[in-house]
């Protein structure tokens, strides 16, 4: 997928080209759906299918503190909007500036720019300045210039609307099963792995501590998940929070730290990307390193139980783990 990251690169060389335009937090099940739509459209008109999104979120520069945290960092979202079938991705840099640029000239730029014979937008999306943009500002230039505009469907999950909104309700609150289903994948984390106390292996029970640019971190507790190193997934548990027990004192720094199962390697450095799959439990404070281990180890057991699951349910299917 190409990826052009300035409106001043992009040229009108593309075939009858069919866009939308907005934000793609999460690129949720409601996303992917009008993007593969988009993709089945341009295909019927020998055309090219084009996403435009922000970056960074319109809120994050015109209202910091009242800004969403972001469900996946930009590389995040361009490898999912590219893995659904898209040539052409647009990263609008987006500033005071363009915040400031009447809704009509910065359409008209789009247009000039891109001359899309379609452009498909949410029922809410606005744009320009004071959001004076509005599909019916889009509808009534594609009237003058011969595009056609339409709305965005929305896509419902189990009666409700599915929303970057209601994805970071769920994560907020550990719900991870229910963001998975939101998101048609599980909700992942990328960085690195980093040292930390080294408390772990001193117990045989090493951890890989990671650090991440993502903004919107799980609730705190202990979860079952999966880490992506070197193109393959391995096992593992993962507890997010505080350490109570072994770091009781105030100002302690957030970890989120994964014991990987039957895995002993030196991973120091390495890129991963932690994937969240079930939540297990709170984290919280024990009366002492026995009781710990004693948790951390029936954490284990369940987290081999819900493979083992898994495991079963591939096989039923005629699948494998």
């Amino acid at each position: 997928m190409k990826v052009i990251t300035r409106l001043e690169d992009l040229a009108p060389e593309y075939a009858s080209p069919v866009a939308t335009v907005g934000n793609f937090d999460g690129v949720h099940l409601g996303h992917q759906s009008l993007i593969r739509d988009l993709a089945s459209r341009a295909a019927e008109l020998g055309g090219t299918p084009v996403v435009l999104t922000f970056y960074p979120h319109p809120l994050q520069v015109l209202a910091p503190n009242n800004a969403p945290l972001q469900i996946q960092t930009l590389r995040q979202k361009l490898a999912v909007i590219e893995s659904l079938g898209i040539p052409l991705t647009v990263v609008i840099p987006f500033s005071l500036e363009l915040a400031q640029r009447e809704a009509r000239d910065f359409a008209q730029e789009l247009w000039d720019r891109l001359a899309f014979r379609e452009i498909y937008v949410g029922p809410n999306f606005a744009f320009g300045h004071r959001r004076q943009g509005s599909f019916n500002l889009l509808k009534e230039m594609g009237e003058e210039k011969g595009f056609l505009t339409g709305k965005i469907h929305q896509v419902q999950f189990r009666g409700s609307r599915v929303s970057s909104t209601a994805i970071r309700q769920a994560l907020t609150s550990g719900q991870v099963g229910l963001a998975r289903r939101l998101l048609a994948r599980p909700y992942a984390l990328e960085g690195r792995i980093v040292h930390g106390r080294g408390l772990g292996s001193r117990l045989r029970l090493p951890t890989a501590n990671l650090e991440t640019p993502n903004e919107l971190i799980p609730r705190r507790g202990v979860y079952v998940s999966l880490v992506e190193l070197g193109g393959r997934r391995y096992r593992g548990v993962t507890n997010i929070g505080f350490r109570p027990t072994v770091d009781p004192g105030a100002g302690a720094a957030l970890s989120i730290e994964t014991h990987l199962l039957d895995f002993d390697r030196d991973i120091y450095g390495e890129p991963v990307t932690l994937e969240f799959l079930m939540r297990l439990r709170d984290e919280r404070r024990f009366a002492g390193l026995p009781e710990l281990l004693a948790q951390i180890g029936k954490d284990i057991r369940d987290a081999r139980r819900y493979f083992r699951c898994l495991d079963l349910g591939a096989s039923a299917r005629g699948g494998g783990s």
